[in-house]
């Protein structure tokens, strides 16, 4: 199958990683998993592995963003720099003036830190700049990994330059030691950093787009390499990268606390890895990526992903009964069901997703492929999202 083809697989990995930080965050915060602790010790904590998604997210990109290098299709630094704000910063854009709306229309009730700190013009030029480091809870707090996505592809064509030249055990090096650095740092400072933009963390996760464009340079040996393996190998490699990526984020790490937890991303890396290469070389892998549902979640997976904690912050707060706050005990935390809300959240924000991916993804799509000289038929939807890939 050609190379365009399969990116209709990743998307759908996509949609299930943005689907479990949307799950993640709506059973968190309404106090769901607190009710229901026993999901941790079932497969469905899969759905709800927040953390491990958004490194599957970054994994993802390094493997999309390499692809045109490894097939040869080479850009220029200005190319692939424009190419890639236009991708990214509308939506963003667009996510924080919903965010920035639906705080001043909703906000009623502190609700963990988040849209309770003051507006003002620092904060908003911050998040307009998008790749300093800031509290990123003002508005629409998912955006951190945005932030993160900004500053690594600054250098992304110089890693891709070394990855594409270099011994793959080499760039794995360079990436890890990047990666312990930045955990280290992040360890020694973490009292006098952003716990999510700072820029220690970005160090590390340069580790996930050097493994992603090493998996894109030697994706048909990965490929071919698994298809060698026997069904039952197949199957319990596909068990042990499932339960690593589940549980691997806390299981062992506890006592390790924020050092534990940063170096089990690199465990979440491998698994993630992992169903990037069964997406690609498993044909009844792909079949089930390909169920249109799932397909739908992926399409929208950035959009979706980029509203969602707005949409389920703005329920929140339409829904909480006041008076739960002076008597928690006494009466009910919400006027609707916890679980009402959460189906709520999903449905209104895969609406809105869908909104957002018609009307600014899709323009965005197509004015990069103009400023590149590129020309795509205005309603062949589907070849301008397989031919750009996507984040998350």
């Amino acid at each position: 199958m050609a190379e365009q083809g399969r990116l209709g697989e990743l998307d759908s990995l996509r949609g299930i990683a943005s689907m479990s930080v949307v799950l993640y965050h709506s059973a968190s915060l309404l106090g769901i998993m607190a009710a229901l602790p026993w999901l941790y010790h079932t497969p469905l904590q899969f759905l709800l592995a927040g953390h491990q998604a958004v490194i599957f997210f970054f994994l993802l990109s390094g493997f999309v963003l390499a692809l045109p290098f490894a097939e040869g299709k080479s850009r220029g630094y200005g190319s692939f720099m424009l190419r890639r704000l236009i991708r990214l910063y509308p939506p963003y854009i667009v996510s924080l003036a919903f965010g920035l709306v639906l705080r001043l229309l909703f906000y009623r009730v502190p609700i963990n830190d988040l849209w309770s700190r003051p507006i003002g013009w620092i904060p908003i030029v911050q998040h307009i700049v998008m790749i300093d480091q800031f509290h990123q809870q003002y508005f629409n707090p998912v955006i951190w990994s945005l932030v993160m996505e900004m500053r690594i592809a600054l250098i992304f064509p110089f890693i891709i330059w070394f990855v594409m030249r270099a011994n793959w055990m080499w760039s794995a090096l360079i990436g890890f030691v990047l990666s312990v650095c930045g955990i280290l740092l992040h360890v020694q400072y973490e009292d006098h950093i952003d716990f999510f933009t700072n820029y220690y963390d970005t160090a590390h996760y340069v580790l996930m787009f050097v493994v992603g464009a090493l998996m894109a340079k030697h994706r048909h040996r990965l490929v071919n390499a698994f298809n060698g393996l026997r069904i039952a190998t197949r199957l319990v490699l596909g068990v042990v990268a499932f339960i690593v990526y589940t549980w691997g984020n806390n299981l062992g790490w506890d006592h390790w606390g924020l050092l534990g937890n940063l170096v089990s991303d690199w465990f979440t890396t491998v698994s993630s890895g992992c169903f990037i290469i069964a997406a690609l070389a498993s044909i009844r892998f792909k079949a089930m990526l390909h169920w249109r549902p799932m397909a739908f979640v992926g399409r929208v997976s950035y959009s979706f992903y980029l509203v969602h904690l707005v949409v389920l912050l703005a329920l929140m707060n339409l829904f909480t009964n006041p008076s739960s706050i002076l008597y928690p005990d006494e009466v009910e935390k919400y006027y609707l069901s916890p679980y009402w809300l959460l189906v709520g959240t999903v449905g209104i924000s895969l609406a809105l997703a869908a909104l957002s991916y018609r009307y600014v993804e899709l323009p965005s799509i197509r004015l990069g492929r103009y400023l590149m000289g590129g020309r795509i038929p205005r309603r062949n939807y589907q070849d301008e999202r397989t031919a750009e890939g996507r984040h998350l």
